[in-house]
């Protein structure tokens, strides 16, 4: 378990974290949860967007002056 210290950062761990990041597509977060300065839990929560939100946030974007490329 020492592996998943916050004290020491192991390989491991940022390997578990490198990797939970990689599940993320193509919107949502990572969480990690620390008890007692060891990581016991890594969260991946991926969020499914609308086109109906997504078209709004276009039009947001637009209205703004922002343009992205892609």
């Amino acid at each position: 378990m020492d592996q998943y210290s916050t004290q020491t950062i192991s390989e491991a761990l940022l390997a578990e974290i490198a990797n939970a990041l990689k599940r993320v597509s193509p919107y949502g977060s990572v969480e990690i949860y620390v008890q007692d300065n060891i990581v016991t839990q890594i969260t991946v929560r991926n969020i499914k967007k609308t086109l109906q939100n997504m078209q709004e946030s276009s039009k947001k974007r637009k209205k703004n002056g922002v343009v992205r490329n892609g």
